[in-house]
Parts: structure tokens; sequence; C-alpha cells
């Protein structure tokens, strides 16, 4: 009887296994049956004018005598390199890759020309067909090449950008560790709110850059697929710290969610890094400068947004501890700085800024949950909503240096 049973069980399982399979094998048959067909449908509706053959320029570097353009095919058809304009004037050139083009290949132009350093310079490339891709540089300035010299520099600068401002904020630690409990709602509360601004700045970028890439990348698609990745896995990370804190409802407290935190702003001053990075490669040297010193200004807050669950909870933090916390906090601006300055990458970009978003939202969340159950009056306190209302007030202040 049993054996029988335990046949029956297999038998109903396989079944179950082959039903949950059958929509899939339609979805795959009607994709294949529209791509194969869909010609004859979409022209029952109209027609839609073929695609400009245009390039997408991704990015003009300068060193003594040459110019290089970093070309990509955006479009489905291929296109081909005929000819390259420096300022108007037809130029030879000679090409790091092929000719002639696939979907989303790419090649790298070198152009033979005297360029003299501050002066405004258009770039143009024209395909077979005669449709030229112009690029305007506002001033050329050499760039960057990568030296042991170079990687210390933007590794010094990710340090002064990620780390020190957020170890600075950490110092208020004690004087929060003195605080009454309705100023410590307060604090959490700001918290949030920093975060939230976090968030929504970090989401904005992403979308700004998604907007620039090529839509066969399908950049709004990687923008949520870099907020649900980081969500979901800091969701399953601040439920494992939640039940090691023995936290109620699988909150995390105290120091488990001050790593949180800090793991929400370490992925966003890996964006902040990179914004660096490209702003030095590029050769905007001063504005690279200013995003050094806005930056420094605007992440001490974040150190105080990670010393607030902290002064929250039962446990003292050791130095060890804190030290740590202001690393994976701080310490994604090094590696962000390295990649912008190095390795230009719209694409990186999207994902890292929406994971930045995704993974910020997830603290917010979790900071809700904790004041919700540990502030006097709850959400509603008054404290707690100046708190948050502070937060955000703080980080568009600072931010101002930045913009």
């Amino acid at each position: 009887m049993e054996a029988a049973a335990a046949a029956r069980e297999r038998g109903g399982g396989a079944r179950w296994r082959l039903w949950a399979l059958l929509p899939i094998v339609l979805l795959v048959g009607a994709v294949s049956l529209f791509a194969a067909t869909g010609s004859s449908l979409t022209n029952l509706i109209g027609s839609s004018p073929p695609q400009a053959d245009a390039f997408d320029i991704r990015r003009v570097e300068f060193s003594p005598g040459e110019i290089r353009i970093r070309v990509t095919n955006p479009q489905t058809a291929d296109l081909t390199i005929a000819s390259v304009t420096v300022d108007d004037a037809v130029l030879p050139f000679s090409l790091d890759g092929p000719a002639t083009l696939g979907r989303l290949r790419s090649s790298t132009i070198t152009v033979p020309f005297d360029w003299v350093r501050d002066d405004p310079i258009a770039v143009g490339v024209t395909s077979s067909t005669g449709i030229e891709t112009v690029h305007e540089v506002p001033a050329a300035v050499e760039t960057p090449r990568a030296s042991p010299a170079s990687f210390l520099g933007y590794g010094i600068i990710g340090l002064l950008v990620g780390v020190v401002p957020v170890g600075l904020g950490l110092l208020w630690l004690p004087s929060l560790r003195r605080a009454r409990a309705h100023w410590l709602a307060a604090f959490m509360a700001l918290t949030a709110g920093l975060l939230s601004f976090l968030a929504l700045d970090a989401l904005s970028e992403a979308l700004a850059l998604q907007a620039a890439l090529p839509s066969a990348l399908g950049g709004t698609g990687l923008v949520l697929l870099g907020v649900a990745v980081s969500y979901l896995t800091l969701t399953a990370i601040s439920h494992r710290f939640g039940g090691v804190t023995g936290g109620p409802a699988g909150v995390p407290s105290g120091v488990a969610l001050a790593t949180l935190v800090a793991v929400g702003i370490g992925l966003h001053n890996f964006g902040e890094g990179l914004a660096v990075g490209s702003s030095f490669a590029l050769g905007e040297l001063a504005l690279g400068s200013f995003l050094v010193i806005g930056f420094m200004v605007h992440n001490v807050t974040e150190g105080l947004g990670i010393a607030a669950p902290i002064a929250e909870g039962e446990r003292t933090a050791s130095l060890r501890r804190l030290v740590v916390l202001a690393a994976v906090a701080g310490g994604p601006a090094v590696p962000g700085a390295w990649l912008g300055g190095f390795v230009t990458s719209d694409v990186l970009g999207v994902v890292f800024f929406a994971a930045a978003a995704g993974a910020a939202l997830e603290v917010v969340f979790e900071v809700g949950r904790y004041v919700a159950r540990k502030a006097p009056g709850g959400l509603t306190s008054p404290w707690v909503l100046g708190g948050f209302f502070a937060g955000v007030a703080v980080m568009y202040a600072t931010g101002l240096l930045v913009g």
C-alpha cells in the first residue's frame, strides 16, 4: 500500500512539473510565431520609418597628436564607418576594430590631429549612407592614462570622498548615547530621511544615465533589475540579521541595523566615486575638485545616520566594528573612483546607481519598522516626523554643494 501511494505521489509530482512547463512552452511558441510572421501583422496597422544610420559616440579621448573616438552601433542593421571629421574637416583615420559594426558592436577610431588644449572641438562620424553623428567637446584636455601614480591618486580621492567623512560622522556616537529617548527617535528618523534622499537621488541618476543609452540595451529594464536585486538581497540579509539579534518579527536593531545602513550608503558612495573619477578622466579637473569638496561635506551626515542605530542598541560597538562600518559605507567610493577614472561605462553606472536606490529604499523600510517599534509615540510622533524632515533637508542643503 505504502509503495503504491509513493508511486502515485511521484507520478503526480511529475505531472505537476509538466503542467508548470506548459505556459513557458506555449509562450515560446507564441513569441516565435510572432517573430516569424510579425511583419505581416504590423503591416495591417501601418509602417514606421527606418531608423537613421547614426552611431552612438560613447567616449572621446585626447592624447598628444591624436584623438580616439569610441563608437557603438545602436541600430538593428549593420553600420559602416565611412569617414571622420574634426571641426568639419575630413581627416584620415585608423580603426581598432571592424569598420562594419553589427548591433551593439563597438570600434575605436584613431584620428591624427594636433589639437590645442582647452579649445572646443567637434568630432563627427559618418556612416556609409551619409548620415553624420556629431559629438561636441567643450574643451580638449589630455585624457589621464592608467599608471601607479593615477591609481594611487584616485584611491586617495575615494578615501577623501567616502571613508573620511563617514568616519568623522561616527564621532557623534558618544553624544548620541547620552541623548534622551525622544531625541534618539528623532535621529533614527533623520537616518530614514537621509536614506530616502539618497534613494531618490540615486534613482534619478540611474534614469538620467539610462536615457543616454542605446534603446536596444533596455535602460529602464536595467534600472528595474538593479533596484530589484539590491532590494531583495538586502531584505534577505536584514531577515538574517533580525534572527541573529533576536528582534521581534525579524527586525534588526543596534549594530545589525547600522550595518544595513552602512551597506545602503556604501552602494550610493560607489556611485559618487564613479562621478568623481569620470570628471577627472574627462579632464574636468575643476568640476572634479568641486565634487570632492561637496561630497566630503555631504557625507559627514551619513556617519551620523550609521551612529544613530548603534546609540539605540543595547550593545556597545567596539572601535574595530566602527572602523569596519566606516569602510563598508565609505570604502566603495575608492573602486568607484577607479572605475570612473579608467573604465567609463554608462551601463555599469545605471546598474550601480539603481542598486544603490534599491538598497537605500530597503534600509528605509527597516529603519521605519524599528522606529515604529521603539520610538515614543511611534511613526506619527512629532519628534519622528521632524527628524525625517530634518534628514531630507540636511541632505538637500549639503547636496547644493555638488548640484
